[in-house]
């Protein structure tokens, strides 16, 4: 009887002393990054998006049983590749500006840029908007994938993607054109 009591103090010890560890997908870090790169990539162009509210669970002090505890990590976004991709992206930002205001290229809901429309572009124009979005998607695309391997989560580019096109979408300059979910474009 004595041994039975023992045992089940024993467990309900055990039980009230369990921590799970979660190693999760930092998705506040990489937003944070984002907005950060996102920002310096357009500059004084960029409108500052609201702050996120501060998620997480309320903690209890009488609560019982396995807590969870959260490995924190800080997002690396200065390996060479980036830094490079970053520099290139700001540097084109001023030859995209343009069209972005005048409506030819706009921001889709995916977060990389789309040509819309070559009305009013005259054929050097035209070809022009086409090269820059190309290159500006396609390093886009590297950064994502960039971010994503640095930061062990290589198989996760989709979703630093999908947080880099919010903040995309939530800094573009108001006049610039935004790709809803059923396809159709608004101005922001």
């Amino acid at each position: 009887m004595k041994k039975l009591r023992y045992l089940a103090l024993l467990a309900a010890a055990a039980v009230v002393s369990c921590v799970t560890i979660n190693i999760y997908f930092p998705a506040e870090e990489v937003r944070g990054a984002a907005d950060k790169i996102v920002n310096e990539v357009w500059g004084e162009r960029a409108e500052e998006a609201p702050p996120a509210p501060p998620q997480g669970e309320p903690s209890s002090f009488l609560r019982l049983g396995p807590a969870a505890a959260y490995a924190a990590q800080d997002i690396n976004v200065s390996t060479p590749e980036i830094r490079a991709l970053r520099e290139a992206m700001k540097t084109r930002a001023s030859a995209l500006f343009p069209y972005l205001d005048g409506g030819q290229v706009g921001i889709g809901r995916d977060g990389l840029l789309k040509v819309r429309t070559t009305e009013g572009l005259d054929l050097r124009a035209r070809g022009e908007a086409t090269r820059l979005v190309t290159v500006e998607n396609s390093d886009r695309q590297r950064l994502y994938t960039e971010i994503a391997r640095a930061n062990g989560f290589p198989d996760q580019a989709g979703e630093v993607q999908a947080i880099f096109a919010e903040s995309w979408r939530a800094q573009a300059a108001s006049g610039w054109m935004l790709e809803d979910e059923n396809g159709n474009w608004t101005k922001k």
